[in-house]
């Protein structure tokens, strides 16, 4: 979201500054070189008005960075140059001399994580603008497989008209989405959980291939599996919804809407496994998240081992 309205400013300038030297990107999140820093916005522009600069994830840098950001800000709002300063953070964790220079100068805007629903109603409303058509099954596989993205449906989006466009029927369908979005990592964790879930070793393998070729490190895949073996012992001891529900709303960052479909999920699965192999599967994910963390063993290995290990689990 952040990228986007980032994005968003930059379309809305361009054809207005040059971009090559009077629109810069730094990232707290990597180490920022005040000298560059600080010299790129003291410095007049010689071949536009103003000039932009962009600082994300300000949250991640030291107070005294921001401390400086403050007064070059009161700086430049008190001269004659023309200087624009976009700020983002994820958490508002920012020093009191940067919020209040701000507030004062500037205006602060805070972002709402969009509904399943906005991001349909985006997806209505651009392909009817287009003359194309999704199915509801292909509308709804999109919208997960980009995870509440908007910036990945957009890109996403692009993808399929194209493809759509030299089509003579214009309606997009499961098949399309599904050879032509990836989806996100994330959402591939949890196929491979859903699949051990529902004790399928075939698809869990398979599931498990498109995970490693992500190169990504798999000890979230360990806490998942536990989190769900967890909550099949919530559901096993009758604790029933309620619980699980808050366990999931505590423990998995997920959206909203996502919850509810993981409580139902948990509770359609917990059937394929008794409490006996419950506690079995649970032992076994202790000891394999021991291994992961002491690096006794390379991660692929681990998981390759272990999703069998606990599908075969039987008392």
């Amino acid at each position: 979201m952040l990228e986007d309205k980032i994005g968003g400013v930059k379309k809305h300038l361009r054809g207005k500054i040059n971009f090559d030297t009077d629109f810069k990107n730094f990232d707290g999140s990597d180490e920022i070189d005040e000298e560059e820093f600080f010299n790129y916005i003291d410095t007049p522009s010689l071949f536009s008005t103003g000039k932009v600069v962009a600082i994300k994830n300000i949250d991640k840098t030291a107070a005294g960075f921001q401390k400086k950001l403050a007064d070059s800000i009161l700086k430049s709002a008190s001269g004659s140059g023309k200087m624009v300063f976009i700020i983002t953070a994820l958490k508002k964790k920012l020093s009191p001399a940067l919020m209040d220079v701000a507030g004062k100068k500037g205006k602060v805007v805070r972002l709402k994580a969009p509904l399943a629903g906005n991001l349909k109603k985006w997806l209505d409303k651009k392909s009817e603008a287009d003359g194309i058509k999704f199915t509801e099954g292909a509308r709804e596989m999109l919208v997960e497989n980009v995870n509440m993205d908007l910036s990945l449906l957009r890109k996403e989006y692009e993808k399929l008209y194209n493809y759509i466009s030299s089509e003579k029927k214009k309606t997009i369908g499961e098949d399309a989405v599904d050879a032509l979005v990836n989806r996100v990592y994330k959402l591939k964790v949890f196929d491979l959980v859903d699949y051990v879930g529902q004790r399928d070793k075939k698809n869990s393998i398979k599931a498990l291939k498109a995970i490693l070729d992500e190169e990504q490190n798999l000890i979230g895949v360990v806490t998942l599996f536990y989190r769900m073996f967890r909550c099949f012992l919530y559901i096993k001891s009758g604790n029933g919804r309620s619980s699980v529900t808050g366990y999931i709303e505590k423990n998995l960052k997920v959206p909203p809407y996502f919850v509810g479909k993981l409580v139902n999920k948990y509770i359609r699965f917990s059937d394929n496994y008794t409490e006996a192999e419950v506690l079995k599967i649970i032992d076994i994910l202790n000891r394999y998240d021991i291994s992961f963390r002491s690096g006794m063993a390379e991660g692929k290995n681990l998981v390759k081992k272990l999703i069998p290990e606990i599908i075969d689990a039987s008392i």
